[in-house]
């Protein structure tokens, strides 16, 4: 028996803590490399609805919008 796509998990995750999903996501962008990035973004993209896709620009716009700066 397979279990489910890591994505799907990580999307699952993500929708219920987003603050997990900030934290995460302030913590690659400050110390993660460009392909962990990308791995991120694709996972927040499922998560929340963006089936094209997130740009840095969109991570960056949620983060201020969830933490105030």
């Amino acid at each position: 028996m397979r279990g489910r796509p890591h994505d799907e998990a990580m999307a699952e995750q993500f929708r219920a803590d987003p603050d997990y999903a900030t934290e995460l996501l302030i913590e690659v962008c400050r110390n993660g490399g460009s392909a962990e990035l990308a791995i991120l973004l694709r996972q927040m993209a499922k998560a929340f609805g963006q089936d094209e896709g997130w740009s840095l620009a969109d991570a960056e716009r949620a983060i201020v919008y969830i933490t105030g700066y």
